[in-house]
């Protein structure tokens, strides 16, 4: 019989301790002793030679322990996947990560049509700001805003985006852009370059300074704010097309600055032959040729 099935236990507890950076944190982790841990990477060690290099404060890996490191941790969360996914019941189910602005913004007004398409598919969201690891998640795919630029994902572009300013229709009318020195103008935390000081630029006065910012660091209870009329906000279109549309919110000026982000669908290679993602993803961009009809 293989080596590797009478090692498959003392590779996990590599893969522990690779993550958590010492033997004491990883018997924490897998409930034995500092001893036992210790133990197992012996044994490997007795096989392939040595995994680490034992310091007075420190848990240097070795370059072969390195070399095992991405195998260890996309192998175990597969097998944890498909053990986790052979434990749930018949119910089909998808989950997707998401951040909360564009759940709750754009998906989750248009989940009624999926929910008629498809009634059999249980679908999860975890809206999240973060990125998140689906080596050591059950997360089937997310939708990102960013660049492009997910290493080991299979990335799939959805929509690009635009950015421009938006306020209660009542707030003030015929506003100029030299009216903007006189008013409140809300951002978020994005950076400089797609914030007001870059919209600013695009329409030629970078110089210009508000009577003051509100900063709010969700872009959904930005858009909030502006419709309660606290101010200006720089809304962008994936996040505010329902509310022009209805006419909760107005467009004061036509300039729209490109977003040098867009959205993504990105996903582990262990979901490429997903059923119910493959149909969740078809339903999607159905919506978004939608929308960018309407937009």
């Amino acid at each position: 019989m293989s080596t590797l099935f009478h090692r498959l236990k003392s590779l996990y507890v590599l893969d522990v301790v690779l993550q958590t950076g010492s033997f004491s944190l990883a018997a924490e982790k897998l409930y034995m002793t500092q001893s036992a841990v210790s133990q197992h990477i012996k044994q490997l060690e007795t096989d392939i030679g040595p995994l680490f290099i034992r310091q007075t404060r420190a848990l240097q890996p070795t370059a072969k322990a390195e070399s095992l490191r991405n195998n260890l941790k996309k192998s175990f969360s597969e097998l944890e996947y498909g053990w986790n996914q052979a434990m749930q019941p018949d119910q089909k189910t998808l989950t997707i990560s998401l951040l909360p602005s564009f759940a709750s913004n754009w998906l989750i007004p248009r989940l009624d049509r999926f929910s008629e398409q498809y009634p059999e598919i249980e679908l999860r969201l975890s809206m999240t700001e973060q990125q998140v690891d689906f080596g050591r998640s059950n997360i089937d795919a997310g939708i990102r805003y960013g660049q492009g630029d997910y290493p080991d994902l299979i990335t799939k572009h959805l929509l690009d985006d635009y950015i421009f300013p938006v306020m209660n229709c009542n707030y003030q009318q015929n506003l100029t852009l030299d009216d903007l020195t006189e008013q409140v103008l809300i951002r978020d935390n994005s950076a400089d370059y797609f914030n007001w000081e870059g919209w600013l630029k695009l329409v030629g006065k970078p110089e210009l300074q508000p009577k003051r910012y509100l900063t709010i660091s969700d872009g959904s209870l930005m858009i909030k704010a502006a419709m309660a009329g606290q101010g200006i906000a720089l809304g962008r279109k994936s996040l505010v097309m329902e509310e022009l549309t209805s006419g909760m919110l107005c467009q004061p000026f036509p300039q729209e600055m490109k977003s040098p982000f867009s959205y993504y669908l990105v996903m582990p290679p262990r979901s490429r032959d997903h059923k119910e993602l493959k149909l969740f993803i078809r339903w999607l961009m159905e919506e978004i040729n939608h929308f960018k009809k309407l937009s």
